[in-house]
């Protein structure tokens, strides 16, 4: 099985502060890779490096072969189209009303008509629970959980192969967290899609994963599937600087 992403010899300052040093991982095709972070360690700035929304000071990036610092636009446009990324804040557009949102990447990537963005959006909010009385209504005007089943909504809307998730079952409760994360899984097997999630190092909800990383001063300082890595965080507690 190949690697769909390829980070090699990463660094990255920030601030004068060191962010990533010599940093390196893969994500397998069809593997879903949980990386656990405390706050600090630079998880969501290792998500944006990663889809080729910041580029590293030394190093590269790559996904399926293709090198994001270098790529064309062509190259990158494609990318995109089987990218989905939800963010920690959900990055909903705030002037835009929720349906609008959900519907953004199937307008500006596919040439479909508008009945059939519908029936898509109506299929992605049904999916995640999204309530329809937002439909018309800004993000600002929802409850953070609904906000964040939006932005899960829109990220798969394209059923893109590769999923970026930042701590995507934040906020949704301990049935919500669950739910969805049932959802997603049925998800990557039925497209076969790659996942690389990032999370708190003692999150209160640890979605199945097939490996499981953990990103502390800068790196990946250990990696094993689940059992393993809990046996190894209670015998490496956090340190004060999470770098």
């Amino acid at each position: 099985m190949g690697n769909v992403l390829e980070v090699r010899n990463v660094s990255l300052e920030r601030n004068q502060r060191v962010i990533f040093d010599d940093l390196s991982l893969a994500l397998r095709e069809k593997e879903h890779y949980l990386i656990l972070g405390g706050s600090g360690s630079g998880k969501t700035l290792l998500l944006k490096l990663c889809a080729g929304l910041i580029s590293p000071d030394r190093g590269k990036v790559t996904i399926s072969g293709v090198d994001l610092t270098t790529a064309s636009k062509e190259e990158l446009q494609e990318l995109r189209m089987n990218t989905g990324f939800v963010f920690q804040d959900c990055a909903l557009i705030s002037n835009m009303a929720i349906f609008d949102n959900v519907a953004l990447p199937l307008r500006y990537h596919r040439r479909w008509s508008e009945e059939k963005v519908r029936t898509r959006v109506d299929e992605m909010m049904a999916l995640f629970g999204v309530d329809r009385d937002y439909d018309r209504s800004i993000p600002a005007q929802l409850p953070l959980g609904m906000r964040k089943r939006a932005a899960l909504a829109r990220a798969l809307a394209l059923e893109p192969r590769l999923l970026f998730l930042d701590q995507a079952t934040d906020d949704l409760g301990s049935q919500g967290e669950q739910e969805v994360s049932r959802i997603l899984r049925e998800y990557q097997t039925r497209v076969e899609a790659a996942f690389l999630t990032v999370m708190d190092e003692a999150p209160s909800f640890i979605p199945e994963a097939d490996r499981v990383g953990v990103l502390r001063g800068g790196r990946i300082v250990a990696e094993g599937i689940l059992p393993e890595m809990q046996s190894y965080l209670k015998g490496n507690p956090r340190a004060a600087d999470p770098r």
